[in-house]
């Protein structure tokens, strides 16, 4: 029995790890505010 909920809680710890490791390379590799700097948004109208 105590093999077995180290084993669950184990891979949960482990799972959690990866999801927030996941979330955290998309806040950091996706910025949003980057693209303004590549492609700025035009100021005049047409």
């Amino acid at each position: 029995m105590a093999g077995y909920l180290t084993t669950v809680v184990g891979f949960l710890l482990f799972l959690c790890v990866s999801v927030a490791m996941f979330i955290q390379y998309l806040r950091i590799g996706l910025d949003s505010h980057s693209s303004v700097k590549i492609d700025p948004k035009p100021t005049n109208k047409l």
